[in-house]
């Protein structure tokens, strides 16, 4: 049984694991706790909304990927397709469904239901995350493209280390402060001290660049951002907002505690909105489109965020 100590305060139980094992499903980590796997200071809890304080230790069996590491097809897993071609596939992919098969998470993963549908996708790319050229948060709704064929994965793989790939991320925030557009170009790395988050504020060999605009404000504070990505590092819409006092609705792990239980969305308020990019074969340019989920759009309506179609770019 694995031992770790918390570093924030107020997190619920399963957000933190679910911060600790980002691949983990809400499912798993529920399912975990109510059986009661999971301890904290030493003793069972099997309430998942039990709020921890620093210095707490939280204890659990988090389960081990197979030796082969090698996914298998699963029917009856909730994705959209947005465009298939022999060689890619564009997938409009909900919050809450991780996209490949990781430490604590076996089964239910995006690339498990893609299996199903397109088996070729087994001897493209890595053996354990086939066709996975790039990834977004579990949480994160929207756009991310899967290589079909080998030859459009290596291609993929050189546009994404090349950043010529254009992602743009909406996120809703609190962001008094936050000024009308900007571009964050920091170091980037994880936290020296808390291991399960990354950091834009230390010294780090890597560096992330997010430009951003503030599409709409309200009174309170609230604010409506979009997002292009220069970098895709890991969390990183997630850390630029959150360092420069702007942290997104929802974020167990980078906002405060009034954010990230927020009740207007019960989740991640992130939404990866459009994706364009060069055809890996045809090098035709393409580009897609997602909708704001329902929850996004109401959590926006609830805080009387206006949106205009001429951001919508």
């Amino acid at each position: 049984m694995s031992e770790i100590r918390v570093q924030c305060d107020g997190m619920r139980l399963d957000a933190f694991l679910a911060s600790e094992t980002p691949e983990s499903s809400r499912s798993q980590i529920k399912r975990a706790i109510e059986s009661g796997e999971v301890a904290v200071n030493g003793s069972p809890c099997t309430k998942a909304g039990r709020k921890l304080n620093p210095g707490d230790t939280v204890q659990w069996n988090a389960p081990q990927m197979p030796e082969t590491g090698a996914p298998r097809p699963e029917t009856g897993i909730a994705y959209r397709v947005v465009y298939e071609d022999p060689h890619i596939l564009v997938i409009d992919k909900p919050s809450g469904l991780v996209v490949h098969p990781g430490a604590g998470n076996l089964s239910g993963t995006l690339i498990n239901g893609l299996l199903a549908a397109y088996p070729e996708l087994a001897s493209v790319g890595e053996p354990d995350r086939p066709g996975i050229v790039h990834r977004i948060d579990s949480a994160t709704s929207g756009l991310l493209v899967v290589a079909r064929s080998q030859t459009a994965y290596e291609t993929l793989v050189r546009m994404f280390a090349a950043h010529d790939v254009h992602r743009q991320y909406w996120a809703i925030c609190y962001g008094p402060k936050l000024p009308d557009s900007g571009r964050f170009d920091t170091p980037y790395g994880r936290h020296p001290t808390q291991r399960v988050k990354y950091s834009s504020k230390f010294d780090a060999p890597k560096r992330a660049i997010t430009n951003y605009r503030v599409s709409t404000r309200t009174p309170s504070g609230f604010i409506l951002v979009t997002c292009l990505l220069e970098t895709g590092r890991t969390h990183q819409v997630r850390v630029h907002l959150s360092d420069h006092n702007a942290p997104i609705l929802g974020d167990p792990l980078y906002a405060p505690p009034k954010i990230a239980h927020h009740k207007a969305i019960e989740r991640l308020a992130l939404h990866a909105q459009r994706l364009a990019f060069a055809h890996p074969v045809t090098h035709e340019p393409c580009a897609f489109e997602s909708p704001f989920p329902q929850d996004f759009l109401a959590a926006m309506h609830t805080l009387g965020l206006a949106f205009s179609h001429d951001d919508h770019r």
